[in-house]
């Protein structure tokens, strides 16, 4: 009981500087110039990755899960570094998209020919990513591109918050629901023609409709709903990723097209899905969301020992209450 009303005095307490970060961010951000932005987000992932000892601790667990103890300090050092920089880099795009959004997209970000004309040949299509490059963008660039989109928003904060950061992702067009109750909508939105984007690399519960896929060698929770609407409706799963260029625009690098294949349950296509993020991160581990409890649960009768510290045993039903 303690533990939960320091958690609630937490939130409470919290509340209000993330309002004047917020606006703080509305007011500097999106006035700046490219080159602004970049500085801008350097110092941002600087900082953090100055101070945020335990994220860096879950990003060196995470990269020796993936790439074993072949990397070298340095370099382990050099890749994290720049992964905090990357997710700054979304941050403060966020932001800086807010102002003339179709405008600095269309700008800001281009497609490589395969991905566009995919994405046009099979509509509506299920476009799904994961926390690399930027991943806030698909969405809205296929929207300025003249592709309808419906995303999906998880909870950020307090409730006000992530409405709050939902408004400044709606300025491109794109529809958002939130993720509770969302297949409903976005069964609706494919029926009609309105392409879905999907980020499916977070822990998602068997109860909340995951499955366990192996993600480099380990399990790990990912959402079964890309695989389930493709095989209710008809409609191809298409992956792609967007690329950070060093002059701070972007490119939506091509993944992967998976058609409708009754030959394919959804825990295969699932699976199919996860090893197709696992080949990119393998190139781009610095692209990825490296401070994530990516293997935060052990699955019963596995050996702990093949886990990061900070996973924890799973259960294998959904807690009561």
């Amino acid at each position: 009981m303690a533990k939960k009303g320091l958690r609630v005095y937490y939130r409470c307490a919290r509340r209000p500087v993330e309002w004047f970060l917020v606006w703080l961010g509305q007011q500097i951000i999106p006035p700046l110039s490219l080159a602004g932005l970049l500085r801008l987000s350097r110092w941002v992932g600087d900082v953090a990755y100055l101070f945020d000892c335990r994220g860096k601790a879950i990003a060196r667990a995470n990269l020796r899960l993936m790439f074993g103890r072949r990397m070298t300090a340095a370099r382990e050092r050099a890749i994290i570094h720049h992964a905090y920089r990357n997710m700054a880099r979304v941050l403060v795009n966020i932001f800086w998209m807010s102002r003339d959004t179709l405008a600095r997209i269309k700008d800001q970000v281009t497609f490589a020919p395969a991905v566009l004309d995919t994405l046009r040949a099979h509509l509506p299509a299920i476009t799904v990513s994961a926390h690399f490059g930027n991943w806030e963008l698909l969405s809205q660039a296929c929207v300025a591109n003249g592709i309808p989109m419906m995303s999906v928003a998880k909870t950020v904060g307090s409730a006000e918050m992530t409405e709050r950061l939902t408004r400044l992702r709606t300025t491109s067009g794109q529809q958002i629901v939130p993720a509770d109750g969302a297949l409903r909508s976005l069964m609706h939105a494919l029926k009609h023609g309105t392409s879905v984007g999907l980020l499916i690399d977070q822990h998602t519960h068997v109860w909340e409709g995951g499955t366990w896929v192996k993600l480099f060698g380990l399990p790990a929770g990912i959402s079964l709903a890309p695989a389930a609407l493709s095989r209710k409706l008809g409609v191809p799963v298409v992956f792609a990723w967007s690329r950070p260029l060093k002059d701070g625009r972007y490119r939506i690098e091509p993944g992967e097209l998976f058609l409708p294949d009754p030959q394919a349950d959804d825990d295969t296509r699932t699976q199919q899905l996860a090893f197709a993020f696992e080949r990119v991160i393998r190139k781009h581990p610095s692209l990825w969301c490296l401070n994530y409890r990516r293997w935060r649960y052990i699955l019963p009768d596995d050996d702990p020992a093949r886990y990061p510290f900070y996973a924890r045993p799973t259960r294998r039903t959904k807690p009561a209450g």
